[in-house]
């Protein structure tokens, strides 16, 4: 395994989906004690926690998950639900006259919307949960609340086949624009699961097409801005590997907004997919300037340099890295590499032992390829 693979599995933790009857909460605790540095057991253990309707506890283990790896999109995502349930709870008083008002007082408002924001940039396909039933049209809420029953299940035929006949009954008119966004979404959600990315594109063209002509988002749910459908257009290209038409799309995305790092950070995916790395880590230094207080982006660039086999620059952006996030064993293991490379024998050992220490058990070809470098190092 080439380390451009080595980069790309480890910046990209997932979410474990069990099978069969969920795991206890005790389970899911043991879990996080036995790996706990990895980001992907915390966000388990509160997802476990979240259902269990225990909000505190939940929001300690995804703020241990986003210490660790603070681009971990899903943590970001149940963050903000979690942080928007336990305010709810909480009353401002006022008086108005000789009333008494009460008002919700939510001091995390701003932070939820950056989270909510954040997460979204980072995987533009991120489970944002689905709508309640009154935001369904009263005409199909039996057909797409079976749908998003199947969806839940991770069904996808047969959520496919719901949310596919909504489409195609509402098109039987020839008029294109009275199917449901919410059918659109999903359908395209859907296609993705099973990696029809045709369709997913087509489902996903239609929505911002009827989000051009129809801008109210009380009409139908609908909840993304034209501008945020075409950037994750611009990722499911990226994902279903249509490079040119993906950095086509991602440079419109820069054009409306210098400032979006993540735009960069996914073109610098795709040149490194390209091995294109002069382009990829110009991307990276562009993501810097747009975001110069962000951790993630100072990670890529060091994995991206690391990678492209500069070492010598790679060296001090992943220290300073590891520096602030002692607990991320990706930046220690690509910080030894990069010593490898670069001769520094004592060194290299010396961040492969750390990386040993910390690394998850789900890192195993890492924890190996560690070992190996570590008995070439002794000889």
């Amino acid at each position: 395994m080439t380390l451009r693979l080595f980069v790309a599995i480890l910046a990209a933790p997932a979410m474990l989906h069990a099978q069969g009857k969920p795991p206890t909460i005790g389970a899911l605790e043991s879990l996080a004690r036995a790996d706990s540095n990895d980001p992907m057991a915390h966000f388990n253990l509160a997802s476990g926690l979240f259902k269990a309707r225990r909000y505190r506890d939940a929001e300690q283990s995804l703020r241990t998950a986003v210490m660790i790896d603070p681009q971990y999109a899903p943590a970001l995502m149940l963050l903000a639900t979690v942080n928007e349930i336990q305010n709810n709870r909480s009353f401002a008083v006022a008086v108005s006259g000789r009333r008494l008002l009460f008002m919700r007082n939510d001091p995390n408002a701003t932070e939820n919307a950056f989270l909510r924001r954040r997460a979204f940039l980072i995987d533009p396909l991120v489970e944002i949960g689905p709508p309640s039933r009154d935001m369904l049209p009263a005409a199909w809420r039996g057909t797409l609340g079976l749908g998003l029953h199947h969806y839940d299940r991770e069904q996808w035929p047969e959520a496919m086949a719901a949310f596919q006949a909504v489409i195609d009954k509402t098109t039987r008119s020839n008029d294109s624009t009275k199917v449901p966004p919410v059918a659109l979404w999903f359908r395209a959600r859907c296609a993705l699961k099973v990696g029809d990315y045709d369709g997913a594109i087509r489902h996903l063209q239609w929505l911002l097409s009827l989000r051009m002509q129809d801008s109210s988002t009380e009409r139908m749910w609908n909840p993304f801005a034209g501008e945020e459908l075409r950037y994750i257009l611009a990722y499911v290209y990226q994902q279903g590997r249509r490079w040119d038409e993906a950095i086509l799309r991602y440079q419109g995305v820069v054009e409306q907004d210098l400032g979006l790092d993540a735009a960069h950070t996914h073109l610098a995916e795709i040149y490194e997919a390209q091995q294109r790395w002069p382009e990829a880590v110009e991307e990276r230094v562009r993501a810097i300037h747009a975001n110069p207080d962000g951790a993630s982006v100072v990670f890529n660039l060091g994995s991206t340099l690391t990678a492209a086999g500069r070492f010598a620059e790679a060296e001090p952006v992943l220290e300073r890295y590891a520096a602030g996030y002692p607990r991320e064993a990706r930046a220690v293991y690509l910080l030894g590499v990069a010593r490898m490379g670069l001769g520094k024998s004592a060194a290299a050992r010396d961040a492969f032992t750390q990386f040993l220490a910390l690394a998850p058990s789900r890192y195993g070809s890492q924890i190996a390829d560690a070992k190996r470098r570590l008995v070439s190092l002794e000889q």
